[in-house]
């Protein structure tokens, strides 16, 4: 395996251990802000932020899972452009 292939695998363990911690703090912040804080206006705040978390979690989640199928995904990308432009030979990149 070559270094970069290690280094993106790598990644991906702390970007998905942090984009779970963040999304249950997300979903804890969204459950005080509709079930335990009684007046709406101070629920709101805090679902709203909970929302934020949860984004960011999936966002965290989404960039470790490119990192680790980084190779991948750029091999696809290669075969499909290729397929795009026939005409060019296969040795000229």
């Amino acid at each position: 395996m070559s270094d970069s292939a290690s280094d993106s695998t790598m990644l991906f363990k702390p970007l998905l251990v942090a984009g779970m911690i963040v999304g249950a703090f997300g979903i804890i912040c969204s459950w005080i802000g509709t079930s335990i804080i009684s007046p709406k206006e101070d629920g709101d705040g805090f679902k709203i932020i909970g929302i934020r978390f949860l984004i960011s979690s999936m966002v965290s989640i989404g960039l470790g899972f490119i990192a680790r199928y980084f190779i991948i995904i750029k091999y696809i990308l290669r075969q499909v452009s290729y397929k795009i432009k026939p005409d060019e030979n296969k040795f000229s990149g």
